[in-house]
């Protein structure tokens, strides 16, 4: 109905999965590195989770096109199978004939041992997608297991990409699952957008559709981020009615009025902001300027404790440190914290890490990362800018959140050596360097603690001032530093 109005060639804010459509967010190419480097592994399972309408499907759509002309692959769209009903599937999507009557588990098991051992002699990789996982059966993550046992000396000769809503981890944790648990080579969480990326969203998706101009107000855009807590989904299903809002209303752009009057048509309400400080890119800029300009030159972290001590008093959800610690989880875009759950532990679900120990305050704020310190009575302080100053009653301890770089692996510190390597590139001094003597070399020019080796802290430092991953302190803070 609007299209010609607004000088559009088709509907910008269709939630059909149109490729022409494709936008790769931050957060999806982050997810789209760990899942492709689970598929260049030698395990069996990959797992990318997410709430309704974050994009699961868009990642794993643009994992397949990246996928090699050797590859084989079988879409499981329908997961209410029992096993025989699975394997059946199987062989159907990989185009496997066998006897219609008289199937059994072993007849059809037997006919995809032989098609895989085949597919492989042939330099083929197959591959099976299963979409909304969640809903397997533990008989059936059984049976899948049971197929992926199936390898050579070097790589599985069967991969399963399970795609599914937050349950599905829930699912794996069961005992009689923790085999098959112990086989995922990567895992993902797609969270929702930042605001940064919502703005681009929009325009990128007009653009396409033929947008000669802007059509949504700078104001609309942040009401809409925060009406749709940044979910690709429901920002369609709201810009699209705000457009006919404005289309209604005979007016150019859309905005707040028009975005209030979608959301009340949707039965959305107005929530409070879910994302970080949306110039945090800027500041993040502005301060690895200084930083690498020296100014943190004369740091000396020697008081620093170990970043991941066993010892260190778990935070956990308990009424007295709930405050700090949920606005620490708000600009990172997280979910509550469940009672009782210990922080550090819960955010590995979601590719992040802690640092933590004692730090004078100034040494806190040069990691650039929003933070919390402990008080003596048990309670969490938020620091999001510099220009906060610690309570009296602070001990002394902090912890902040910094994201997994792609590959990693808290019990394999070698998965992401890649990555290190190409971030260091800066700070090699011959081309003799290993790792061990670029973290050396990093932790002398930028004040950290000499351990030659990548401790948390390190780690922190690195993603805080080499990716654009996660919140930063505000720009107001780097611009008063």
């Amino acid at each position: 109905m609007y299209l010609n109005y607004f000088g559009l060639q088709t509907e910008p804010f269709s939630i059909a999965p149109d490729p022409h459509f494709l936008y790769l967010s931050e957060r999806h190419q982050e997810a789209l590195a760990h899942l492709s480097y689970g598929l260049q592994g030698s395990g069996g399972f990959i797992l990318l989770t997410g709430e309704v309408g974050t994009g699961k499907t868009t990642v794993s759509r643009a994992l397949l096109e990246q996928l090699p002309e050797q590859t084989r692959t079988a879409f499981i769209l329908n997961p209410m199978l029992n096993e025989t009903e699975l394997l059946a599937t199987l062989c159907d999507e990989f185009g496997i004939r066998y006897a219609k009557r008289n199937i059994t588990n072993k007849r059809l098991t037997d006919k995809l041992s032989e098609f895989l051992l085949d597919a492989h002699a042939q330099g083929e990789q197959c591959v099976v997608l299963i979409d909304e996982a969640q809903h397997l059966r533990p008989q059936v993550l059984e049976q899948l297991r049971l197929l992926t046992n199936l390898e050579t000396n070097q790589n599985k000769l069967l991969r399963v990409i399970l795609i599914g809503q937050p349950e599905l981890q829930d699912l794996l944790r069961r005992r009689e699952l923790r085999q098959l648990a112990q086989r995922i080579t990567a895992r993902y969480h797609l969270l929702p957008l930042q605001p940064t990326d919502t703005e681009r969203y929009i325009n990128y998706r007009l653009q396409v559709a033929g947008a000669q101009r802007a059509l949504f107000e700078p104001a609309a855009v942040r009401l809409v981020h925060q009406l749709s807590g940044g979910i690709p989904r429901r920002l369609n299903l709201l810009c699209d009615r705000a457009l006919l809002a404005a289309y209604n209303d005979q007016v150019q752009t859309v905005g707040k009025q028009q975005m209030r009057t979608a959301a009340r048509e949707l039965g959305e309400a107005e929530q409070q902001p879910v994302g970080g400080p949306p110039r945090w890119a800027v500041a993040a800029g502005l301060v690895l300027a200084v930083f690498i300009g020296g100014a943190i030159g004369a740091w000396q972290l020697s008081d620093t404790l170990p970043a991941t001590t066993a010892q260190e008093r778990p935070v956990k959800a308990t009424p007295a440190a709930q405050e700090g610690v949920q606005e620490l989880l708000r600009h990172w875009q997280l979910p509550q914290l469940p009672r009782q759950q210990e922080l550090c532990r819960w955010v590995e679900e979601y590719q992040l890490s802690c640092v933590r120990g004692r730090l004078r305050f100034d040494r806190i704020l040069a990691l650039n990362l929003p933070a919390i310190l402990r008080l003596d009575d048990g309670s969490w302080q938020f620091i999001g800018d510099a220009q906060s100053t610690p309570q009296a009653n602070w001990t002394g301890e902090f912890m902040a959140l910094w994201p997994n770089p792609p590959g990693y692996q808290i019990t394999a510190p070698e998965t992401y050596q890649d990555w290190l390597k190409q971030t260091l590139s800066t700070y090699r001094q011959n081309t003799t360097d290993d790792l061990n003597a670029l973290a050396q070399t990093l932790q002398q020019r930028q004040g950290l603690p000499v351990s030659g080796e990548f401790d948390a802290l390190t780690l922190a430092w690195l993603t805080s001032h080499h990716t654009e991953l996660g919140p930063r302190l505000t720009a107001a803070t780097a611009e008063n530093r």
